[in-house]
């Protein structure tokens, strides 16, 4: 009886450690969409005179993306360069700034999408856990 309690109970425990990682996987893209919740209910949101917030939304595999518009008559004639420039500027804010710890604790893919006013595509910046982990 007593061999039977112990194999019952092994049997347990790896049953609710397996349970227990598999909720854990799954619950940080739950997280995720709850933080793409709470962001959008605060979209359209203007980050700058050029550039505007519209929404956030969560893909498998611990994706996360931003979409932007950019506005205001504001011309990205080089893309190539812009993104060059932006990119830097992306990184440093997800390594330094407290708001994207969740992010940066989780190795969560981040991707910035922007369009134009017509919300035609114009190009998009991803921040890997790679990179902003240097």
């Amino acid at each position: 009886m007593k061999y039977f309690l112990k194999k019952q109970n092994t049997l347990f425990l790896l049953l609710f450690t397996m349970l227990t990682f598999s909720q854990c996987a799954g619950n940080i893209d739950d997280q995720l969409k709850k933080i793409a919740q709470e962001a959008n209910a605060q979209c359209p949101k203007m980050l700058d005179q050029w550039t505007r917030l519209d929404s956030c939304a969560v893909y498998p595999g611990k994706k996360y993306t931003y979409y932007h518009s950019v506005i205001n008559d504001a011309k990205i004639t080089d893309t190539t360069l812009f993104k060059t420039n932006l990119k830097p500027q992306i990184i440093s804010i997800v390594r330094t700034n407290p708001d994207m710890k969740f992010f940066r604790d989780n190795d969560v893919t981040l991707n910035y999408r922007y369009n134009d006013e017509k919300g035609n595509y114009i190009f998009s910046i991803t921040a890997t856990p790679e990179e902003y982990k240097k």
